[in-house]
């Protein structure tokens, strides 16, 4: 409807919305040329809106990726994308399975690695030390502090132990990051001029040598 002349309210500029869940597809063949536009440059929009952060995020990993290098060394990436996937049951049964046929061949080859069936055998480590070291790496990582524990038990003690054990290896690293640079050693002052000196002879002894002048 249209606005009455010399009224005061202005109309509601509609927004376009990136983030809001997508309308029902339309069917072109029912709207009309303008209609169809709006809808172009709000999908325009949406198009430039996410762009833009996966170039941000495409960046950001790229640089993530550079410092681990740089901090830990070529192998960085290979070490944190097996331990992404030993995380997961799926990911540890895989790792298992490749490692087998790994040695295994490597056995053929005449490599010492030993004549077990398997390199892994089931998991016999305690209970509470295996809690601790899960508690480290949550630490180290940055984690929430909360244990996958019931309170009643050693485990859930010992979690919350390794946790703030990996939380102190955190703060060392901090401590040396910003630790000042060692203060140079003081150097005495130097005549730019002494090393034309001949050896053992003073700023005296190279006056009286100089000629008198002439009056």
């Amino acid at each position: 409807m249209a606005r009455p002349k010399g009224s005061k309210n202005k109309p509601k500029i509609v927004p376009a919305n990136a983030n809001a869940s997508p309308p029902p597809p339309a069917n072109h063949n029912q709207l009309t040329d303008e209609q169809e536009q709006a809808l172009f440059e709000q999908h325009k929009t949406k198009y430039e809106h996410f762009l833009a952060l996966k170039k941000k995020a495409d960046a950001d990993f790229k640089n993530a990726c550079k410092l681990a290098k740089s901090e830990l060394g070529d192998g960085a990436l290979d070490d944190i994308k097996l331990s992404i996937q030993l995380e997961t049951p799926e990911g540890e049964a895989k790792f298992k399975e490749e490692m087998d046929r790994k040695a295994r061949v490597a056995r053929w080859k005449g490599l010492p690695i030993g004549m077990q069936a398997s390199l892994f055998d089931e998991d016999r480590t305690p209970g509470d030390e295996r809690a601790f070291g899960e508690g480290k790496r949550a630490g180290m990582a940055g984690k929430e502090r909360r244990a996958p524990y019931d309170a009643a038990t050693s485990q859930f003690r010992k979690w919350l132990e390794g946790y703030d054990a990996g939380q102190e290896v955190n703060r060392s690293l901090m401590k040396d990051a910003i630790k000042p640079p060692k203060a140079k050693a003081d150097v005495p002052a130097t005549d730019p001029f002494d090393d034309a000196l001949p050896a053992g002879q003073s700023d005296k002894d190279w006056e009286a040598a100089a000629p008198e002048s002439v009056a």
